[in-house]
C-alpha cells in the first residue's frame, strides 16, 4: 500500500504560481499515477501541481500504484496577507530639476524585508519608506515599487500615468563691455541662451524689456551699478534666470572745488583740481570772469591758481569766476569738458 506524505497546510504567497508536490511516496510499487481534486474537480493529472490562489483552499491528492493500490491525502494552501505595493505621487510634471516625493501606501514594516523604488530612468533605491527623488532630465517615466515580504512573497505597483518631465531652458547672455563710461550708457547685448523663446530683461526699477537682443539705455549722467537679470521661458513656462552686473563710471573722475581764499593764512589759498584717469599730456584749463575774459589758464593737471590774474600779474578781485576744463581719459582716450564756477573770497 502506498503513503504520501505531505504538510497538513502549507503558506504560499497569493496571485504567482506556486509549486507543490508531496514530501515523499513510501511503499507501493512505481509508477503512480497522481490525480489532484479541489473542491470535488480535478485540477490536475501532473504530479506537481502548479495553482495560484487569493484565498484559502483545500485540495486533495490521489495517487494509484502500478498494483492498484490506492493512498490519499489532503493540503490546505494558505496565502500569505497580501501587502498593497501602491504609492502615491506629489506631482505628475514639472521642469528639470524636478523634485517628487513618493509615498508608499503600506505603512506596516514588519513583515516587508525589501523595498524597491525603480524610478523608471534607470536609477533605483531600497529605502524602506517613502522617498525624495530628483528627475534631472527631461522625459517621460513610468515609476515602479516592488515589495518582498519576509516569506520571499513579491508585490509591485507600476504608476500607469507616467511622471512628465519638461525641458528647462539654459538662460546666458555676453555683454561687450562690463564697464561703461560717461557719457555713453549704451550696452550691447549677445543673447546666448538655448531652449527658449521667451526673454524678459530687467534692471533697476526699470519696466522689463520683452526681446531677444535689445539695446540697453542706462540713464545718463548718473554713475551707478546695475544688475542686468534675463529670465528665459519655453514653450512649457519652464524657468531659467541669469545675471550680470554693469557698471557705469566717469571715465574722469575730478574734484573742481567751488571756492578758496586766496589770503595767504596757509588755509584755503589756491584753486586745484584733483582727480583719477586724466592724462596728463592732454588737459586744458580755463578760468575767466563773467565777462569772458581769461584770467588764468594751463595744460598741467598740476596747475595751481592763487587768483593771480593770468594777463595781468595782479590778483583778481573777490567775485565769481567760472572754469572751463578739457580732459582726456586715460580709460579710451575720450575728452571730457568739466565747466563750473569759482567763488574768489579774501
Amino acid at each position: 500500500m502506498p503513503v504520501i506524505h505531505m504538510q497538513e497546510q502549507v503558506f504560499i504567497c497569493p496571485s504567482v504560481s506556486n509549486e507543490i508536490s508531496p514530501d515523499s511516496i513510501t511503499d507501493g510499487t512505481a509508477p503512480y499515477h497522481f490525480t489532484w481534486t479541489s473542491n470535488g474537480s480535478i485540477v490536475s493529472s501532473d504530479s506537481t501541481l502548479f495553482v495560484s490562489l487569493t484565498d484559502s483552499s483545500q485540495f486533495e491528492l490521489q495517487i494509484v500504484d502500478s498494483d492498484g493500490k490506492i493512498a490519499r491525502d489532503t493540503l490546505l494552501l494558505i496565502p500569505h496577507q497580501a501587502i498593497d505595493a501602491g504609492f502615491q505621487i506629489n506631482r505628475w510634471e514639472g521642469c528639470a530639476p524636478v523634485e517628487i516625493i513618493f509615498t508608499s501606501d503600506y505603512l506596516s514594516f514588519q513583515h516587508v524585508s525589501d523595498m524597491s523604488w525603480d524610478f523608471g530612468d534607470g536609477n533605483s533605491n531600497h529605502q524602506m519608506a517613502s522617498m525624495v527623488y530628483t528627475y534631472e532630465n527631461e522625459g517621460f517615466y513610468n515609476p515602479r515599487l516592488r515589495i518582498t515580504d519576509h516569506y520571499g512573497c513579491i508585490w509591485s505597483d507600476t504608476s500607469e500615468i507616467g511622471i512628465r518631465v519638461f525641458p528647462t531652458p539654459h538662460a546666458s547672455f555676453q555683454v561687450k563691455e562690463q564697464r561703461l563710461y560717461l557719457p555713453e550708457t549704451t550696452l550691447e547685448i549677445e543673447n546666448t541662451s538655448t531652449g527658449a523663446d521667451q526673454f524678459i530683461w530687467h534692471y533697476a526699477s526699470n519696466q522689463a524689456i520683452y526681446e531677444f537682443e535689445p539695446r540697453i539705455e542706462f540713464p545718463q549722467h548718473i554713475e551707478s551699478r546695475y544688475e542686468l537679470e534675463l529670465t528665459a521661458i519655453n514653450a512649457f513656462g519652464c524657468i531659467d534666470k541669469t545675471s550680470n552686473m554693469i557698471d557705469v563710471v566717469q571715465a574722469i573722475e575730478l574734484y573742481l572745488p567751488n571756492a578758496f581764499t586766496p589770503n595767504g593764512d596757509g588755509i584755503n589759498d589756491f584753486w586745484q583740481i584733483e582727480g583719477l584717469g586724466v592724462d596728463a599730456f592732454h588737459i586744458q584749463i580755463e578760468i575767466y570772469d563773467v565777462w569772458g575774459t581769461i584770467v588764468f589758464a594751463s595744460d598741467s593737471p598740476n596747475a595751481i591758481w592763487d587768483a593771480g590774474a593770468y594777463t595781468k600779474g595782479v590778483r583778481v578781485p573777490s567775485g565769481q569766476y567760472n572754469y572751463r576744463v578739457l580732459a582726456r581719459d586715460t580709460e579710451r582716450g575720450i575728452g571730457h569738458l568739466f565747466e563750473g564756477h569759482i567763488q574768489v573770497l579774501y
